[in-house]
């Protein structure tokens, strides 16, 4: 009887999690959360950019907390509807707090910041990126189809040290595709053409959604990426390849942090701003 009451009273904390992250949320923006914002992407705030600076951080959080809130009430609330899925609520957060985050980014966040037009200083995704964000999401596709090819030709064990998934290059490529789909249509929105101080912030919020969706975008695909190594090291015959794909798959998880940590780093945009 005790068991079944921690387990009930357990539940019930487990429960108020989301409601808990979607508080979080919407709560206001605090001073230090607008001097990191700021910081980071070379932003002055003042008067005229104060309301942006904090719409575009309050959408982020929200975009991020929310979708964590999302994939932790999936198996739940399916459940409750009798449709049957893996009970995976921590991984399903995890994919919720990219996919929210990649989402909120991709949607222009800088609507009504002064008359919008073409640029006289073309943009190129090289301004806001470096060139290994670019590259990263197709070398994760590539990576996982060579493990899940690999997977299909050599010869499996009768039991499999560790699973993956053969879906691994589905996901990578999804992810990889609408990152550089994603970035193409950042980078090519309508700027503002009124003030510098408008165009300099037009800038590092632009910068801030192009870290964000690539952060976002690589780790999912790296996320697939491990999924394929798993599989072809678990059920892979030859023990060196066992270790290989083991330790490269662990190597795509570090690198699914390591992606996302990419999304709190600075960015200077270097070039004259049109006057």
């Amino acid at each position: 009887m005790l068991f079944m009451w921690e387990f009930i009273a357990l539940n019930s904390v487990w429960a108020l999690v989301p409601v808990a992250l979607i508080a979080m949320a919407i709560r206001p923006v605090s001073y230090p959360e607008l001097r990191s914002f700021a910081g980071r992407y070379s932003i002055e705030v003042t008067q005229e950019t104060l309301p942006f600076v904090t719409r575009s951080v309050r959408r982020g959080r929200v975009g991020r907390l929310v979708g964590t809130a999302l994939g932790l009430s999936l198996y739940p609330v399916l459940y409750g509807v009798g449709i049957s899925i893996p009970n995976a609520s921590v991984v399903y957060a995890v994919i919720g707090y990219l996919f929210g985050a990649f989402v909120t980014a991709l949607i222009p966040a800088s609507q009504g910041v002064g008359l919008r037009g073409a640029s006289l200083v073309p943009r190129s995704a090289t301004d806001y990126l470096p060139r290994i964000a670019l590259i990263s999401p197709i070398a994760a596709f590539a990576v996982s189809a060579i493990a899940i090819v690999v997977y299909e030709l050599e010869p499996h064990r009768v039991l499999p040290s560790v699973s993956g998934s053969p879906a691994g290059p589905v996901i990578s490529g999804i992810a990889a595709a609408a990152t550089l789909i994603a970035v193409k249509v950042v980078v090519a929105r309508a700027q503002p053409v009124t003030t510098p101080g408008l165009v300099a912030l037009d800038d590092g919020l632009r910068t801030q959604a192009l870290h964000t969706i690539a952060g976002s975008g690589i780790a999912v695909a790296l996320i697939g990426t491990a999924s394929s190594l798993f599989q072809m090291g678990g059920h892979a015959s030859a023990t060196w390849l066992t270790v290989v794909g083991i330790v490269l798959g662990i190597c795509a998880l570090m690198g699914v942090v390591s992606a996302w940590g990419f999304r709190m780093s600075a960015w200077r945009v270097s070039r004259p701003i049109p006057g």
